[in-house]
């Protein structure tokens, strides 16, 4: 999942935002430099990260593109399911989206400490634009597809093609999240609880 749902699913499970955001930047196993709950935050993203791309309806849903991207097709549903979350932010969440990802950016503001050049650079960009919410316009895709093209210094050309692929598939996009989205909200809910136990030693991996 993207950066958005990432922190939906924290607000959801009473866990860290900041934690849960960490995920896309924190690697390996050894995350004794974290506090506790920034620790489960990030082992909570890895196993919704699993748990997604191991479930049929992506599985599926990876086969509406063409072999020249479909390695790139994960990355894409992700990014597409955050415009789709911003559209039935309602069904998910009494909390009003700019309201909750203010309380998101703050606590990115006050964490003292540097990670990664990588995460850094994300958090200039946050602060300064506070893009997130910019999920709500589909354009926003297109401009996530072209940013991690150029990232990938040009290596792999796919988002015209996968924009095409979304706009013309959203009907059955937009089917799936609703299926899959309550599925993983549960998923990420019951794994929250069970990555707080005191027991949970064999799940922090």
């Amino acid at each position: 999942m993207n950066y958005l749902a990432h922190i939906h699913l924290a607000h959801k499970t009473n866990t860290s935002m900041l934690g849960n955001f960490f995920g896309d930047f924190v690697k390996g196993s050894e995350l004794s430099h974290l506090d506790d709950e920034h620790q489960i935050g990030v082992r909570l993203h890895r196993k919704i990260d699993s748990y997604t791309d191991s479930h049929s309806d992506i599985k599926a849903l990876r086969t509406l593109f063409p072999r020249s991207i479909r390695r790139m097709s994960g990355v894409v549903i992700d990014i597409y399911f955050d415009h789709l979350l911003c559209a039935h932010w309602d069904r998910y969440t009494g909390l009003p989206l700019d309201e909750l990802l203010q309380h998101f950016y703050a606590e990115v503001e006050a964490y003292p400490y540097g990670m990664s050049e990588r995460y850094q650079q994300v958090k200039r960009g946050l602060l300064d634009y506070r893009w997130l919410s910019d999920y709500q316009d589909i354009q926003s895709c297109e401009r996530s597809f072209k940013h991690i093209e150029k990232r990938l210094g040009g290596r792999i050309l796919f988002a015209e093609q996968a924009m095409h692929i979304v706009q013309h598939s959203n009907r059955e996009l937009n089917a799936s999240f609703l299926r899959f989205y309550p599925q993983l909200v549960a998923f990420a809910d019951n794994m929250a609880k069970q990555l707080a136990a005191p027991e949970a030693d064999f799940l922090n991996r």
